[in-house]
């Protein structure tokens, strides 16, 4: 009789092998890749997707260090995530109130 037992995975940033912040190392654990090949993957993503420096620094923030994933900062965390989620919307409302006021003082 054999007993197969699975465990469970945990997400966590490698800070042993990391370059800059360890996701790439912890996500190339996680999903059983070679890391060479995650860097490439993450380089890749950086020269084509222009919102891969955001989502990398949102895994940066959320992803617990493997050594420390202690949770203390988590309110810190959720304000900054807000705060980064929120400057597209910001920067539309600025555009606007600018072409507003430009248009309603300085007409052509």
């Amino acid at each position: 009789m054999t007993i197969i037992m699975e465990t469970k995975k945990t997400l966590y940033r490698d800070t042993d092998n990391k370059i800059l912040g360890g996701v790439a190392s912890g996500l190339a654990e996680f999903v059983n890749w070679d890391i060479v090949a995650m860097r490439f993957a993450f380089v890749l993503g950086w020269l084509t997707i222009p919102s891969f420096t955001l989502a990398y620094i949102l895994a940066w923030i959320i992803i617990p260090n493997k050594y420390n994933p202690s949770n203390k900062f988590a309110v810190w965390k959720l304000i900054l995530i807000l705060f980064i989620c929120s400057l597209p919307i910001l920067s539309f409302v600025g555009m606007f109130v600018f072409i507003m006021i430009r248009t309603l003082f300085f007409p052509f």
